[in-house]
């Protein structure tokens, strides 16, 4: 995608910042990944985030030998697309077979940017759906992240954590 005279922000890591997880929202790290039939993925090992808006916008999750064929294999998953498990400190990746563990990208702290993000996006959808849903031509950044997948709250109301506010996962 072009960048004509787009400005990409780009996402930090929340380990080793000084921003902090809003009193009461759940810090992944950590945590668990499972696919929605419960197989084990991997674990969250970092947060991403826009530091203008302060919104988590993936999780990077370091994904098992066996799944993504690969010893070395930490993934960007975008926060709308998994979702907390209703009552173990875990995270569900639903939807997600995996197949599209070996096509997705690897997550690289100095090459990550809006390649990464769109490459990403195409192995979790078809490419053949997203040109149907996306017309845009340039990355832009803000409609980018206004996309479904990129929904912080869907990463809390698919596990039924109701309790939740709609202004969660702010770093």
């Amino acid at each position: 995608m072009s960048q004509r005279d787009n400005t990409y922000y780009k996402l930090e890591e929340f380990s080793g910042s000084d921003y902090q997880i809003v009193e009461g929202e759940p810090n992944d790290i950590g945590w668990k990944v499972r696919s929605d039939v419960g197989t084990s993925v991997g674990e969250v090992v970092e947060l991403l985030f826009d530091p203008r808006t302060r919104a988590v916008r993936s999780l990077i999750v370091d994904v098992e030998d066996e799944i993504a064929s690969n010893s070395d294999a930490a993934i960007p998953v975008p926060i709308g697309i998994a979702h907390l498990h209703t009552s173990d400190d875990e995270v569900v990746l639903p939807n997600i077979h995996a197949g599209q563990f070996a096509t997705w990208p690897r997550y690289n702290r100095e090459n990550f940017g809006p390649d990464t993000e769109n490459n990403a996006r195409e192995v979790i959808g078809t490419p053949a759906a997203l040109r149907i849903e996306e017309n845009a031509m340039d990355f832009e950044q803000e409609e980018f992240y206004a996309h479904r997948y990129f929904d912080k709250n869907a990463f809390y109301s698919r596990g039924g954590n109701s309790d939740l506010g709609s202004d969660s996962h702010k770093a």
